[in-house]
């Protein structure tokens, strides 16, 4: 079985940062990359830590994590990363502190995961849709946990009407004339939490008496390469659409380089507009038309419920849904 100082040699770090990684130490502060690298180096060498190596904590002391979200592509999720400093902000003014973030790729290993949560946090924002057995393993180590769109219905969750975003988002369209609309986003037989926005773009498209091309409902699969991999090949076929809904910003982004360097023109040949208004969406050329997502108040409700939770709040599992807002920008062009 492998050492504490081969963790340390593999992962390029002293064997008391692996200590204290590995053992949440809540005084120590550490790079995101780091802790992931001892992560990774203890769940490839099978190596779990003995208890008599861990610090233990003052019985007083609350203890909360966070899953957060990286994108597919394995970089940092602006939208995620928002919402989690907001939640942390919310956090320090009633004198409590997120101890360790880790992401969606962490809790994949079971050695890793079962490593990590040997000393458990009393409270978890969770970020993520896991599945249903490491949900069960989540649960039956964290006595609290508030979920962000984690479509689990035995916790509390903060999140947004996708369906309803959805249709803000066409319906902005439709009335500025557009028809011929295509959607991206990804196959919502393999994302949950696609559904209610492509479902809003076919209800959409029905009510207002238009015909759906299967061609012009593109699976980004949530990653920037492949989205803008397929805004080419949808925007080299002979029809075009006049009008693009992206189910997010960050790939309304991806979608937009396209279509810049095909040399088509936003909003002059084609309209775009996303969902959640993430920082970057104002500063593009042009600036982003997007649903906006309180990303602010999703980070402070969830960091409220949690702390209501260990305070004793014993009622049922709350579903939160904050509303979300049309922001008017230059994306979108009215057709004559």
């Amino acid at each position: 079985m492998a050492n504490i100082r081969e963790v340390a040699l593999l992962a390029g770090v002293s064997i008391a940062s692996v200590s204290r990684i590995l053992s949440l130490d809540p005084s120590y502060r550490v790079t995101l990359e780091t802790r992931e690298k001892v992560l990774n180096a203890a769940a490839q060498l099978g190596y779990k830590p003995k208890t008599n190596y861990r610090k233990r904590r003052p019985a007083e002391k609350i203890t909360i994590g966070c899953i957060s979200r990286k994108t597919v592509e394995f970089t940092t999720d602006s939208y995620y990363v928002k919402i989690l400093n907001s939640a942390q902000e919310y956090l320090k003014r009633q004198n409590y502190d997120i101890d360790f973030v880790l992401s969606q790729f962490d809790i994949m290993n079971e050695d890793s995961l079962s490593a990590l949560l040997s000393h458990p946090p009393k409270g978890l924002i969770l970020m993520d849709h896991p599945d249903d057995k490491t949900m069960q393993f989540l649960s039956s180590k964290i006595k609290y946990i508030v979920g962000i769109d984690s479509g689990q219905p035995t916790i509390d969750n903060v999140c947004y009407d996708r369906f309803e975003a959805g249709c803000r988002a066409m319906r902005y369209l439709l009335d500025k004339g557009h028809k011929d609309i295509a959607y991206i986003g990804a196959h919502i037989s393999e994302n949950v939490t696609n559904i209610g926005r492509c479902e809003a773009y076919l209800r959409m498209m029905r009510q207002a008496g238009l015909t759906v091309d299967p061609e012009w409902i593109i699976d980004s699969k949530w990653h920037r390469g492949v989205c803008y991999e397929r805004t080419i090949e949808l925007m080299s076929r002979e029809k075009r659409p006049t009008a693009l809904f992206v189910c997010s910003d960050h790939m309304a982004i991806a979608a937009m380089s396209a279509l810049h360097s095909l040399g088509i023109s936003v909003p002059k040949e084609i309209s775009v507009i996303g969902i959640s208004d993430i920082e970057d969406s104002r500063y593009l050329t042009p600036p982003l038309t997007t649903v906006s997502v309180p990303q602010t108040e999703i980070g402070e409700v969830a960091a409220e419920i949690l702390l209501q939770r260990i305070r004793g709040d014993r009622t049922l599992p709350k579903r939160i849904i904050v509303p979300t807002e049309l922001v008017e920008r230059s994306s979108v062009a009215p057709l004559l």
